[in-house]
């Protein structure tokens, strides 16, 4: 027997979705047998195995396919393609008081519980009072459920499920209701499993948690597996996937690479109008230092170049300790510091000076640049892990736990040459090429203003906003763009178009036709076999619902089907 006990292979669950309950009897009724549902897959090609004794969390935005993925492990639901396989005695706290009933009494529902997990009436009795005991129920243990509150549900449901031994325990977000005190008192037990040799699986949006009782992490997107590995690189980019969702004119990239004395451990995130160029500590002085000691005035800066004109950046830092837990950040926008706009081609120095009390340890330097107090509205870059230090313990006396700084902050600006920014964006997209296509593997070079891939009459294709930007390399002395406008009125009112590289002007152009056209721009010496940032900006958008009742009320521009050179 392997040493794998839980064991997923090509799984995929679909469910059919009903505008109202009445269309599933007509669809069972009707002779033609014509659909009126619509298919929703909750879960695409699932394939993983865990191995006896591990710990993995289970990341993911809502509708990711977490929940789901656990309901056909536990067995509460059935695949729709592949399979799964599972040895051992699972136990499982999902959906909120899933498996109780209401009328009954928290001691009846423990025992229905109990029976439903495979414990004998003996085995019930016996540890009945440790399940009573470690819910901290009291005399409500004799109350109806539906006099219950959601945490008494959480106490009595987690109560149950560590009760009995199991070898594989699935825990699905459900002890964020409970309080704090019970929260942790559920966590020491789910370690003291683990210890045991239990296998646990945990959803769970606290990274705090997941980091703490995980030693494994798989990130779900739209019933995808994204990626999986340890869990602080997982959750960098699970945050980096929430901003895309926040912000549709984002298309994010996690990339490994050297800056400068800074180590190889650099992970940039974002759509890359600002770069992230450097950012690091010093001392009093403004030297730079790698060691500090705890208490001692220190200066961290951030240094941004930009891309592109950007009205109000906030620009920030967190400091994190080895586990990856955030010790203490700030950004200009929660210092109520207003930096104003920022032109292309201009660089920003943030410079944030405190005293430094934390506790004595090894921490790495994550710095951003992005819009309003967190990054996933519109993250320009984060650069996370791009600076390590230790701190030394002071003579005075030691502490633990997190912190609380007080930075004041200082801002300069000066016009600045690309070469910077263009060697880091060189080392990020050392990979581009000089053709894009609209598929999901190419997103990465798509910048600010794409929605997501659709399929069209000539294969994949994607709508775009009023402004529009992408990474090409300019291998060849024209750019070739095929798109269209298939705006109703599109033949009566013309729409015009601006295209640039790397802040120079290349040509104006117009659309005046829906069908597509390749579109044909020479490109300027100044940036011909380089990385270029293109931007296009059209004279306005259009809604579809403003033309039609089909509901598409998003501001489009034009649809891409390639950008190619030659």
């Amino acid at each position: 027997m392997t040493k794998g006990v839980i064991k997923a292979n090509c799984l995929s669950k679909k469910y059919k979705i009903y505008a109202q309950p009445l269309d599933r009897i007509l669809e069972w009724l009707s002779p033609s047998g014509k659909p009126r549902h619509r298919e929703f897959w909750a879960l695409r090609n699932i394939s993983f195995q865990i191995e006896r004794g591990d710990a993995v969390g289970i990341i993911g935005a809502n509708g990711a396919g977490k929940s789901t993925l656990l309901k056909i492990i536990s067995g509460t639901a059935r695949p729709t393609e592949g399979q799964v396989h599972v040895a051992g005695r699972i136990a499982a706290l999902l959906e909120l008081g899933m498996g109780f009933h209401g009328e009954f009494t928290g001691r009846q529902n423990i025992r229905l519980n109990g029976k439903l997990l495979g414990l004998s009436d003996e085995e019930l009795d016996r540890r009945m009072p440790d399940i009573i005991a470690f819910s901290e129920l009291g005399d409500f243990i004799e109350q109806p459920l539906r006099t219950y509150s959601s945490g008494m549900y959480v106490r009595l449901g987690f109560s149950v499920a560590a009760s009995v031994d199991p070898d594989i325990l699935i825990v699905d977000e459900a002890l964020s209701v409970g309080d704090v005190h019970f929260q942790q008192k559920c966590i020491r037990r789910i370690q003291e499993f683990h210890e045991k040799g239990t296998t646990l699986l945990f959803v769970s949006h606290d990274p705090g948690a997941v980091k703490a009782l995980c030693g494994h992490a798989i990130l779900l997107d739209e019933g995808l597996i994204v990626s999986q590995g340890r869990p602080d690189d997982i959750l960098d980019h699970y945050n980096a996937l929430l901003a895309a969702k926040s912000a549709r004119n984002a298309s994010f990239h996690m990339e490994r690479t050297a800056t400068g004395n800074h180590g190889a451990g650099v992970c940039h995130s974002g759509n890359f109008l600002a770069l992230i160029t450097d950012a690091g500590l010093q001392n009093s002085r403004g030297e730079p230092v790698s060691l500090i000691t705890a208490g001692q005035p220190v200066r961290i800066f951030v240094r941004v170049f930009f891309l592109g004109d950007v009205d109000k950046p906030t620009v920030g830092f967190v400091i994190k300790d080895r586990l990856g837990n955030e010790v203490f950040g700030t950004n200009t926008y929660m210092l109520g510091e207003d930096i104003g706009p920022c032109a292309s081609g201009e660089t920003l120095e943030a410079v944030f000076t405190f005293d430094l009390n934390i506790g004595c340890g090894e921490f790495t330097l994550t710095a951003a640049a992005h819009t309003l107090d967190m990054h996933v509205y519109e993250c320009y870059d984060w650069a996370d892990r791009i600076f390590s230090f230790q701190v030394a313990p002071s003579a005075d006396f030691r502490f633990v736990g997190m912190s609380k700084c007080y930075p004041q902050l200082a801002c300069r600006r000066e016009k600045a040459s690309r070469e910077e920014a263009q060697k880091l964006l060189e080392e990020i997209f050392q990979d581009a090429g000089s053709r894009l296509e609209m598929g999901s593997e190419y997103g990465k070079y798509l910048c600010r203003g794409w929605y997501q891939p659709e399929t069209g009459e000539g294969g994949l294709l994607r709508w775009t906003d009023r402004e529009f930007s992408f990474f090409l390399r300019t291998r060849g002395t024209r750019l070739l763009l095929t798109l269209a406008c298939p705006r109703p009125d599109i033949e009566r009112t013309t729409l015009s178009g601006t295209i640039s590289g790397n802040g120079v002007k290349i040509a104006d152009f117009k659309l005046n036709r829906p069908d597509p056209e390749t579109l044909i721009f020479d490109i300027p010496s100044q940036i011909r076999d380089k990385l270029v940032l293109f931007k296009v900006i059209l004279g306005e958008s259009w809604r579809p619902g403003d033309y039609s009742d089909c509901g598409d009320f998003r501001d489009l521009g034009v649809v891409v089907q390639s950008i190619r050179m030659e």
